[in-house]
Protein backbone atom coordinates (compact mmCIF):
# COMPACT_ATOMS: atom_id res chain seq x y z
CA UNK A 1 0.00 0.00 0.00
CA UNK A 2 1.19 3.43 -0.42
CA UNK A 3 2.33 6.14 1.83
CA UNK A 4 -0.10 8.69 3.74
CA UNK A 5 -0.06 12.36 4.25
CA UNK A 6 -2.02 14.05 6.45
CA UNK A 7 -3.58 17.39 4.86
CA UNK A 8 -5.58 19.93 6.50
CA UNK A 9 -9.56 20.08 5.24
CA UNK A 10 -12.99 22.09 6.47
CA UNK A 11 -15.43 18.58 6.81
CA UNK A 12 -18.04 17.88 9.01
CA UNK A 13 -16.42 16.45 12.17
CA UNK A 14 -18.70 12.99 11.40
CA UNK A 15 -15.48 12.85 8.81
CA UNK A 16 -12.91 13.90 11.22
CA UNK A 17 -9.98 13.20 10.81
CA UNK A 18 -9.12 13.17 7.18
CA UNK A 19 -5.99 11.88 5.39
CA UNK A 20 -5.61 12.05 1.41
CA UNK A 21 -3.40 9.41 -0.07
CA UNK A 22 -0.08 10.85 -1.11
CA UNK A 23 0.48 10.43 -4.90
CA UNK A 24 3.37 7.98 -6.10
CA UNK A 25 5.28 9.45 -8.86
CA UNK A 26 3.33 9.45 -11.68
CA UNK A 27 -0.14 9.93 -10.67
CA UNK A 28 -2.17 13.56 -10.68
CA UNK A 29 -5.07 14.83 -9.08
CA UNK A 30 -7.01 16.63 -12.46
CA UNK A 31 -10.90 18.37 -11.58
CA UNK A 32 -11.53 15.50 -8.68
CA UNK A 33 -10.39 12.56 -10.55
CA UNK A 34 -7.01 10.36 -10.64
CA UNK A 35 -4.66 10.47 -13.94
CA UNK A 36 -2.29 8.17 -14.20
CA UNK A 37 1.07 8.76 -16.75
CA UNK A 38 -1.54 10.91 -18.53
CA UNK A 39 -3.82 9.15 -18.93
CA UNK A 40 -7.88 10.23 -17.46
CA UNK A 41 -8.17 7.12 -15.94
CA UNK A 42 -12.19 8.01 -15.31
CA UNK A 43 -12.61 8.82 -18.91
CA UNK A 44 -11.86 5.18 -19.61
CA UNK A 45 -14.89 4.02 -17.93
CA UNK A 46 -17.07 6.98 -19.15
CA UNK A 47 -16.16 7.74 -22.80
CA UNK A 48 -16.60 5.61 -25.62
CA UNK A 49 -12.81 4.15 -26.84
CA UNK A 50 -11.90 3.67 -30.69
CA UNK A 51 -10.53 0.20 -30.70
CA UNK A 52 -9.49 -0.52 -34.57
CA UNK A 53 -11.98 1.94 -35.59
CA UNK A 54 -15.13 0.75 -33.78
CA UNK A 55 -16.32 2.74 -30.76
CA UNK A 56 -16.43 0.66 -27.41
CA UNK A 57 -17.86 1.39 -24.09
CA UNK A 58 -15.92 0.07 -21.24
CA UNK A 59 -17.17 -2.12 -18.37
CA UNK A 60 -15.69 -2.85 -14.79
CA UNK A 61 -13.96 -4.68 -13.43
CA UNK A 62 -11.62 -3.29 -15.94
CA UNK A 63 -7.65 -4.33 -16.69
CA UNK A 64 -5.41 -2.12 -18.36
CA UNK A 65 -2.30 -2.94 -19.60
CA UNK A 66 0.16 0.00 -20.87
CA UNK A 67 2.60 -1.98 -23.08
CA UNK A 68 4.72 1.45 -22.81
CA UNK A 69 5.72 0.91 -19.51
CA UNK A 70 7.29 -2.80 -20.49
CA UNK A 71 9.55 -1.16 -23.02
CA UNK A 72 10.61 1.64 -20.66
CA UNK A 73 11.45 -1.30 -18.45
CA UNK A 74 13.57 -2.91 -20.18
CA UNK A 75 15.32 -0.15 -21.73
CA UNK A 76 15.96 1.13 -18.06
CA UNK A 77 17.68 -2.07 -17.27
CA UNK A 78 20.08 -1.68 -20.31
CA UNK A 79 20.84 2.49 -18.93
CA UNK A 80 21.50 1.56 -15.64
CA UNK A 81 23.96 -0.78 -16.88
CA UNK A 82 25.87 1.27 -19.13
CA UNK A 83 26.19 4.11 -17.34
CA UNK A 84 27.51 2.25 -13.72
CA UNK A 85 29.79 0.28 -16.91
CA UNK A 86 31.02 3.37 -18.44
CA UNK A 87 31.64 4.86 -14.92
CA UNK A 88 33.58 1.64 -13.71
CA UNK A 89 34.83 0.37 -17.14
CA UNK A 90 33.14 -3.14 -16.49
CA UNK A 91 34.52 -5.24 -19.63
CA UNK A 92 31.22 -7.46 -19.72
CA UNK A 93 28.16 -7.13 -21.55
CA UNK A 94 24.08 -7.52 -20.11
CA UNK A 95 21.19 -9.46 -21.51
CA UNK A 96 18.22 -8.83 -20.08
CA UNK A 97 15.55 -11.94 -20.58
CA UNK A 98 11.76 -11.89 -19.80
CA UNK A 99 11.03 -14.90 -17.21
CA UNK A 100 7.31 -15.80 -18.59
CA UNK A 101 6.07 -17.10 -15.68
CA UNK A 102 5.33 -13.55 -14.22
CA UNK A 103 2.79 -13.24 -16.97
CA UNK A 104 2.91 -15.58 -20.06
CA UNK A 105 -0.09 -13.14 -21.93
CA UNK A 106 0.46 -12.86 -25.63
CA UNK A 107 0.30 -8.83 -25.86
CA UNK A 108 3.41 -8.61 -22.99
CA UNK A 109 5.23 -11.64 -24.34
CA UNK A 110 4.85 -10.10 -27.78
CA UNK A 111 6.33 -6.23 -26.55
CA UNK A 112 9.46 -7.41 -24.97
CA UNK A 113 10.49 -10.16 -27.65
CA UNK A 114 10.21 -7.00 -30.10
CA UNK A 115 12.09 -5.24 -27.75
CA UNK A 116 15.03 -7.73 -28.29
CA UNK A 117 14.26 -9.11 -24.44
CA UNK A 118 15.47 -13.04 -24.27
CA UNK A 119 13.03 -15.78 -22.95
CA UNK A 120 13.12 -17.81 -20.41
CA UNK A 121 11.42 -20.76 -20.20
CA UNK A 122 9.61 -22.38 -17.03
CA UNK A 123 7.41 -25.52 -18.56
CA UNK A 124 6.96 -27.72 -21.58
CA UNK A 125 4.09 -24.95 -22.99
CA UNK A 126 6.97 -22.23 -23.01
CA UNK A 127 7.80 -24.20 -26.09
CA UNK A 128 4.90 -23.67 -28.17
CA UNK A 129 4.76 -19.71 -27.36
CA UNK A 130 8.43 -19.68 -28.26
CA UNK A 131 7.44 -21.31 -31.56
CA UNK A 132 4.46 -19.39 -31.74
CA UNK A 133 6.70 -16.11 -31.50
CA UNK A 134 9.12 -17.17 -34.84
CA UNK A 135 5.76 -17.46 -36.81
CA UNK A 136 4.89 -14.08 -35.85
CA UNK A 137 7.99 -12.62 -36.08
CA UNK A 138 8.78 -11.77 -32.68
CA UNK A 139 12.01 -13.01 -32.74
CA UNK A 140 14.32 -15.21 -34.98
CA UNK A 141 16.04 -18.16 -34.02
CA UNK A 142 19.42 -16.24 -33.26
CA UNK A 143 17.63 -15.16 -30.26
CA UNK A 144 18.51 -16.81 -26.74
CA UNK A 145 15.92 -19.14 -25.32
CA UNK A 146 16.83 -19.84 -21.82
CA UNK A 147 15.07 -23.25 -20.14
CA UNK A 148 14.56 -22.89 -17.13
CA UNK A 149 12.43 -25.23 -14.47
CA UNK A 150 12.63 -29.15 -14.36
CA UNK A 151 12.85 -30.99 -16.96
CA UNK A 152 10.47 -33.44 -17.03
CA UNK A 153 10.77 -35.83 -20.17
CA UNK A 154 7.98 -33.75 -22.08
CA UNK A 155 9.36 -30.43 -21.74
CA UNK A 156 13.19 -32.01 -22.12
CA UNK A 157 12.11 -33.52 -25.32
CA UNK A 158 10.33 -30.56 -26.44
CA UNK A 159 13.71 -28.24 -26.13
CA UNK A 160 15.51 -31.23 -28.66
CA UNK A 161 13.09 -30.79 -30.68
CA UNK A 162 13.03 -27.00 -30.85
CA UNK A 163 17.14 -27.35 -30.98
CA UNK A 164 16.29 -29.66 -33.83
CA UNK A 165 14.21 -26.89 -35.81
CA UNK A 166 17.27 -24.54 -35.82
CA UNK A 167 17.27 -22.43 -32.59
CA UNK A 168 21.20 -22.40 -31.98
CA UNK A 169 20.89 -20.67 -28.82
CA UNK A 170 18.48 -22.45 -27.18
CA UNK A 171 20.47 -23.33 -24.13
CA UNK A 172 18.75 -25.43 -20.90
CA UNK A 173 19.31 -24.28 -17.78
CA UNK A 174 20.33 -27.43 -16.06
CA UNK A 175 18.96 -27.48 -12.55
CA UNK A 176 19.90 -31.02 -11.46
CA UNK A 177 22.62 -34.13 -12.70
CA UNK A 178 19.58 -36.09 -14.52
CA UNK A 179 18.89 -33.61 -16.76
CA UNK A 180 22.08 -33.79 -18.28
CA UNK A 181 21.35 -36.89 -20.25
CA UNK A 182 18.15 -36.54 -22.36
CA UNK A 183 20.37 -33.54 -24.20
CA UNK A 184 23.35 -35.48 -24.01
CA UNK A 185 22.01 -38.59 -25.31
CA UNK A 186 20.01 -36.42 -28.38
CA UNK A 187 22.88 -36.08 -31.02
CA UNK A 188 22.78 -32.45 -30.93
CA UNK A 189 25.19 -29.39 -29.94
CA UNK A 190 23.41 -27.74 -26.99
CA UNK A 191 25.14 -24.79 -25.04
CA UNK A 192 23.85 -25.71 -21.34
CA UNK A 193 24.07 -23.36 -17.85
CA UNK A 194 23.82 -24.99 -14.50
CA UNK A 195 22.02 -23.48 -11.86
CA UNK A 196 23.76 -22.72 -8.67
CA UNK A 197 21.81 -23.32 -5.10
CA UNK A 198 23.52 -20.27 -3.02
CA UNK A 199 23.30 -21.49 0.50
CA UNK A 200 22.12 -18.43 2.65
CA UNK A 201 20.61 -20.30 5.14
CA UNK A 202 16.96 -20.51 3.50
CA UNK A 203 15.84 -23.96 2.54
CA UNK A 204 16.08 -24.06 -1.32
CA UNK A 205 14.51 -26.48 -3.63
CA UNK A 206 16.40 -25.62 -6.72
CA UNK A 207 19.88 -25.66 -7.89
CA UNK A 208 23.09 -27.50 -7.47
CA UNK A 209 25.60 -27.62 -4.78
CA UNK A 210 29.03 -26.52 -5.34
CA UNK A 211 30.39 -30.88 -5.69
CA UNK A 212 26.98 -31.12 -8.18
CA UNK A 213 28.35 -28.63 -10.37
CA UNK A 214 32.14 -29.80 -10.37
CA UNK A 215 30.16 -33.13 -11.25
CA UNK A 216 28.27 -31.74 -13.69
CA UNK A 217 30.92 -30.16 -15.90
CA UNK A 218 32.99 -33.75 -15.68
CA UNK A 219 29.76 -34.85 -17.25
CA UNK A 220 29.20 -32.39 -19.62
CA UNK A 221 32.60 -32.19 -21.14
CA UNK A 222 32.69 -35.80 -21.80
CA UNK A 223 29.87 -35.74 -23.93
CA UNK A 224 31.62 -34.28 -26.16
CA UNK A 225 28.44 -31.89 -27.37
CA UNK A 226 27.33 -29.59 -24.73
CA UNK A 227 29.62 -26.71 -23.49
CA UNK A 228 28.84 -24.92 -20.44
CA UNK A 229 28.33 -21.27 -21.03
CA UNK A 230 25.77 -20.04 -18.05
CA UNK A 231 26.38 -20.28 -14.39
CA UNK A 232 22.61 -19.16 -12.80
CA UNK A 233 22.56 -17.91 -9.41
CA UNK A 234 19.80 -19.17 -7.63
CA UNK A 235 19.21 -16.40 -5.37
CA UNK A 236 16.92 -16.46 -2.10
CA UNK A 237 17.54 -12.92 -1.59
CA UNK A 238 15.66 -10.02 -3.20
CA UNK A 239 18.19 -7.01 -4.62
CA UNK A 240 16.63 -4.75 -2.70
CA UNK A 241 17.80 -6.28 0.53
CA UNK A 242 20.70 -4.26 0.17
CA UNK A 243 24.17 -6.09 1.40
CA UNK A 244 22.42 -9.05 2.52
CA UNK A 245 21.70 -9.86 -1.11
CA UNK A 246 24.98 -8.64 -2.41
CA UNK A 247 27.21 -11.08 -0.26
CA UNK A 248 24.69 -13.66 -1.84
CA UNK A 249 25.49 -12.83 -5.01
CA UNK A 250 29.14 -12.49 -4.65
CA UNK A 251 29.25 -16.04 -2.87
CA UNK A 252 27.59 -17.44 -6.26
CA UNK A 253 30.02 -15.55 -8.26
CA UNK A 254 32.46 -17.41 -6.06
CA UNK A 255 31.01 -20.54 -7.57
CA UNK A 256 31.34 -19.78 -10.96
CA UNK A 257 35.05 -18.99 -10.62
CA UNK A 258 35.52 -22.05 -9.12
CA UNK A 259 33.47 -23.78 -12.16
CA UNK A 260 35.04 -21.58 -14.64
CA UNK A 261 38.75 -23.00 -13.70
CA UNK A 262 37.41 -26.31 -15.12
CA UNK A 263 35.34 -25.28 -17.73
CA UNK A 264 36.95 -22.40 -19.82
CA UNK A 265 34.21 -21.94 -21.65
CA UNK A 266 32.11 -20.62 -19.09
CA UNK A 267 31.16 -16.61 -19.71
CA UNK A 268 27.92 -15.71 -18.76
CA UNK A 269 27.03 -15.04 -15.26
CA UNK A 270 23.05 -14.66 -14.72
CA UNK A 271 22.00 -12.70 -11.50
CA UNK A 272 18.40 -14.57 -11.90
CA UNK A 273 15.47 -12.89 -10.56
CA UNK A 274 15.02 -10.95 -7.29
CA UNK A 275 14.37 -7.27 -8.73
CA UNK A 276 11.36 -5.34 -6.85
CA UNK A 277 8.94 -3.39 -9.14
CA UNK A 278 10.23 -0.16 -10.56
CA UNK A 279 7.84 1.30 -8.33
CA UNK A 280 9.49 0.49 -5.62
CA UNK A 281 11.87 2.47 -3.35
CA UNK A 282 14.97 0.72 -4.89
CA UNK A 283 17.77 2.92 -6.30
CA UNK A 284 18.21 0.85 -9.25
CA UNK A 285 21.10 3.17 -10.34
CA UNK A 286 22.98 2.76 -7.20
CA UNK A 287 22.29 -1.41 -7.29
CA UNK A 288 23.63 -1.46 -10.59
CA UNK A 289 26.84 0.25 -10.00
CA UNK A 290 27.37 -1.50 -6.38
CA UNK A 291 26.38 -5.14 -8.30
CA UNK A 292 29.23 -3.99 -11.20
CA UNK A 293 31.64 -2.65 -8.39
CA UNK A 294 31.56 -5.67 -5.97
CA UNK A 295 31.48 -8.08 -9.53
CA UNK A 296 35.11 -6.71 -10.37
CA UNK A 297 36.31 -6.94 -7.10
CA UNK A 298 35.84 -10.47 -6.43
CA UNK A 299 36.92 -11.53 -10.18
CA UNK A 300 40.33 -9.39 -9.32
CA UNK A 301 40.48 -11.99 -6.10
CA UNK A 302 39.83 -14.78 -7.82
CA UNK A 303 42.27 -14.12 -10.72
CA UNK A 304 39.13 -14.33 -13.41
CA UNK A 305 37.86 -11.56 -16.06
CA UNK A 306 34.05 -10.21 -15.14
CA UNK A 307 31.30 -12.59 -16.74
CA UNK A 308 28.73 -11.19 -19.07
CA UNK A 309 25.83 -10.51 -17.02
CA UNK A 310 22.18 -11.81 -17.64
CA UNK A 311 19.28 -10.71 -16.05
CA UNK A 312 16.04 -12.12 -16.15
CA UNK A 313 13.68 -10.47 -13.40
CA UNK A 314 10.25 -11.23 -15.02
CA UNK A 315 8.30 -9.06 -11.83
CA UNK A 316 10.61 -6.03 -12.40
CA UNK A 317 9.73 -6.00 -15.87
CA UNK A 318 5.92 -6.56 -15.80
CA UNK A 319 4.51 -5.28 -12.33
CA UNK A 320 3.85 -1.79 -12.42
CA UNK A 321 2.49 -2.32 -16.68
CA UNK A 322 -1.55 -3.07 -15.68
CA UNK A 323 -3.99 -1.67 -13.70
CA UNK A 324 -7.67 -2.78 -12.45
CA UNK A 325 -10.52 -0.43 -11.71
CA UNK A 326 -13.81 -1.12 -9.82
CA UNK A 327 -17.30 0.05 -9.10
CA UNK A 328 -18.34 0.67 -5.39
CA UNK A 329 -21.52 -1.20 -5.23
CA UNK A 330 -22.57 -0.27 -1.81
CA UNK A 331 -20.81 1.82 1.05
CA UNK A 332 -20.92 2.13 4.56
CA UNK A 333 -21.00 -1.36 5.26
CA UNK A 334 -19.84 -1.31 8.89
CA UNK A 335 -18.29 -4.11 10.43
CA UNK A 336 -17.40 -4.65 14.52
CA UNK A 337 -15.08 -2.03 14.68
CA UNK A 338 -17.00 0.79 12.93
CA UNK A 339 -14.61 0.67 9.89
CA UNK A 340 -17.05 0.60 6.96
CA UNK A 341 -16.90 -2.20 4.00
CA UNK A 342 -16.85 -0.40 0.82
CA UNK A 343 -18.06 -3.79 -1.54
CA UNK A 344 -16.64 -3.74 -5.14
CA UNK A 345 -18.30 -5.25 -8.03
CA UNK A 346 -15.20 -8.01 -8.29
CA UNK A 347 -13.33 -10.43 -6.55
CA UNK A 348 -10.23 -9.65 -4.69
CA UNK A 349 -9.27 -13.50 -4.24
CA UNK A 350 -9.41 -13.86 -7.45
CA UNK A 351 -7.84 -10.65 -8.90
CA UNK A 352 -5.35 -10.69 -5.86
CA UNK A 353 -4.56 -13.98 -4.80
CA UNK A 354 -0.73 -13.57 -4.12
CA UNK A 355 -2.69 -10.29 -1.55
CA UNK A 356 -4.88 -12.85 0.74
CA UNK A 357 -2.47 -15.96 0.45
CA UNK A 358 1.41 -13.99 0.53
CA UNK A 359 0.41 -10.44 2.24
CA UNK A 360 1.33 -8.65 -0.92
CA UNK A 361 0.46 -5.32 -1.20
CA UNK A 362 -0.52 -3.25 -3.91
CA UNK A 363 -1.13 0.54 -4.45
CA UNK A 364 -5.05 1.33 -4.07
CA UNK A 365 -6.55 4.58 -4.86
CA UNK A 366 -9.80 6.18 -5.70
CA UNK A 367 -10.16 7.07 -8.85
CA UNK A 368 -12.77 10.07 -8.72
CA UNK A 369 -14.48 11.94 -5.80
CA UNK A 370 -11.44 13.30 -4.73
CA UNK A 371 -13.37 16.11 -3.84
CA UNK A 372 -15.08 14.36 -0.84
CA UNK A 373 -13.82 13.95 2.67
CA UNK A 374 -11.62 11.14 3.38
CA UNK A 375 -12.13 8.01 5.77
CA UNK A 376 -10.96 4.80 6.87
CA UNK A 377 -12.27 1.88 5.00
CA UNK A 378 -12.00 -1.42 3.80
CA UNK A 379 -12.34 -3.16 0.50
CA UNK A 380 -15.30 -6.27 0.36
CA UNK A 381 -15.11 -8.57 -3.36
CA UNK A 382 -18.12 -10.10 -3.86
CA UNK A 383 -17.56 -13.53 -3.24
CA UNK A 384 -18.90 -15.01 -0.31
CA UNK A 385 -15.57 -15.73 1.80
CA UNK A 386 -14.40 -14.13 4.78
CA UNK A 387 -11.54 -13.78 3.14
CA UNK A 388 -11.95 -11.48 0.41
CA UNK A 389 -11.05 -8.05 1.42
CA UNK A 390 -8.67 -5.83 1.47
CA UNK A 391 -6.42 -4.78 3.01
CA UNK A 392 -6.64 -8.60 3.55
CA UNK A 393 -5.43 -10.69 7.06
CA UNK A 394 -1.80 -11.39 5.81
CA UNK A 395 -1.08 -7.20 6.24
CA UNK A 396 -2.85 -6.42 9.63
CA UNK A 397 -5.17 -4.62 10.57
CA UNK A 398 -4.59 -0.88 9.42
CA UNK A 399 -7.45 0.01 7.09
CA UNK A 400 -6.97 2.46 3.81
CA UNK A 401 -8.38 6.00 3.30
CA UNK A 402 -11.30 6.46 0.46
CA UNK A 403 -13.83 9.15 -0.15
CA UNK A 404 -16.96 8.99 1.97
CA UNK A 405 -18.96 9.69 -0.80
CA UNK A 406 -19.64 6.55 -2.56
CA UNK A 407 -21.76 7.51 -5.32
CA UNK A 408 -20.33 6.37 -8.21
CA UNK A 409 -17.01 5.57 -6.47
CA UNK A 410 -14.29 3.67 -8.83
CA UNK A 411 -10.90 2.41 -6.95
CA UNK A 412 -7.99 1.62 -8.74
CA UNK A 413 -5.61 -1.24 -8.50
CA UNK A 414 -1.96 -0.25 -9.24
CA UNK A 415 1.42 -2.15 -10.00
CA UNK A 416 -0.54 -5.59 -10.65
CA UNK A 417 1.08 -6.92 -13.61
CA UNK A 418 2.87 -9.97 -12.53
CA UNK A 419 1.79 -13.20 -11.27
CA UNK A 420 -1.61 -12.51 -10.44
CA UNK A 421 -3.31 -13.63 -13.53
CA UNK A 422 -0.86 -16.73 -13.53
CA UNK A 423 -2.14 -17.63 -10.31
CA UNK A 424 -5.42 -16.78 -10.17
CA UNK A 425 -5.90 -18.20 -13.84
CA UNK A 426 -7.41 -15.48 -17.26
CA UNK A 427 -10.39 -16.79 -18.33
CA UNK A 428 -12.24 -20.09 -17.42
CA UNK A 429 -14.52 -20.02 -13.96
CA UNK A 430 -13.82 -18.46 -10.63
CA UNK A 431 -14.71 -18.63 -6.81
CA UNK A 432 -18.85 -18.18 -6.68
CA UNK A 433 -18.73 -17.67 -10.72
CA UNK A 434 -17.80 -14.31 -11.03
CA UNK A 435 -16.79 -13.48 -14.62
CA UNK A 436 -13.78 -12.29 -15.86
CA UNK A 437 -13.73 -8.60 -16.35
CA UNK A 438 -12.85 -6.64 -19.26
CA UNK A 439 -9.28 -5.66 -20.58
CA UNK A 440 -8.39 -2.85 -22.35
CA UNK A 441 -4.41 -2.65 -23.88
CA UNK A 442 -2.80 0.96 -24.26
CA UNK A 443 -0.03 1.33 -26.42
CA UNK A 444 1.81 4.77 -28.14
CA UNK A 445 1.46 5.88 -31.67
CA UNK A 446 5.02 5.39 -33.10
CA UNK A 447 4.76 8.80 -34.77
CA UNK A 448 3.36 10.99 -32.67
CA UNK A 449 3.91 9.33 -28.90
CA UNK A 450 0.13 9.17 -27.74
CA UNK A 451 -1.77 6.87 -26.04
CA UNK A 452 -3.70 4.58 -28.50
CA UNK A 453 -6.24 1.75 -27.74
CA UNK A 454 -5.16 -1.18 -29.22
CA UNK A 455 -7.53 -3.79 -27.94
CA UNK A 456 -10.49 -4.60 -25.91
CA UNK A 457 -11.80 -7.52 -24.48
CA UNK A 458 -15.80 -7.60 -23.08
CA UNK A 459 -16.15 -9.48 -19.69
CA UNK A 460 -17.27 -12.77 -20.23
CA UNK A 461 -20.78 -13.84 -20.19
CA UNK A 462 -22.35 -16.67 -18.37
CA UNK A 463 -22.20 -19.02 -21.64
CA UNK A 464 -18.44 -18.71 -21.13
CA UNK A 465 -18.43 -19.14 -17.42
CA UNK A 466 -20.65 -22.04 -17.39
CA UNK A 467 -19.43 -23.44 -20.39
CA UNK A 468 -15.77 -23.62 -19.54
CA UNK A 469 -17.47 -25.77 -16.55
CA UNK A 470 -19.19 -28.20 -18.70
CA UNK A 471 -22.74 -26.68 -19.14
CA UNK A 472 -23.88 -26.63 -22.27
CA UNK A 473 -25.27 -23.45 -23.69
CA UNK A 474 -28.52 -22.97 -23.54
Amino acid sequence: MIAFTRQSVDIDTEFQPTVLPALPEGFEIIDDTLHFQGIDLMALLTDPISVQGVAEKTATPLYVRRLESLRDNYHALHYWFWVAKEQLHYPGNLMVAYASKANPSEPVVRTLLEEGAAYECSSAYDIDIVRHAYDQGWLDQDRTILANGFKIPVYADNLVRLRRDGFEHLTPILDDLDEIDTFADSGLTFDVGLRYRTDMQEVNRFGMSVDDLECAVERINAAGNLRLTILHAMQTVHADEGLRYQAAMMRSLRAYAQIKRIAPTLHRFNLGGGLPGRHSDMDFQDWMYQTLRNIMEVCEEEGIEPPDLMIESGRYLVQDHAMKMFRVLKGGKAASDGVPFYVIDGSIMSNFPDAWALGDEFTVLPINNWDSPFVEARLSGLTCDQDDIYPTRKMGDEPIWLPADTENLVVGFFHCGAYQETLGGRGGSKHCLLPEGAELIIDTNDQTGEYIFADYDAPQDAGAVLGNMGYARR
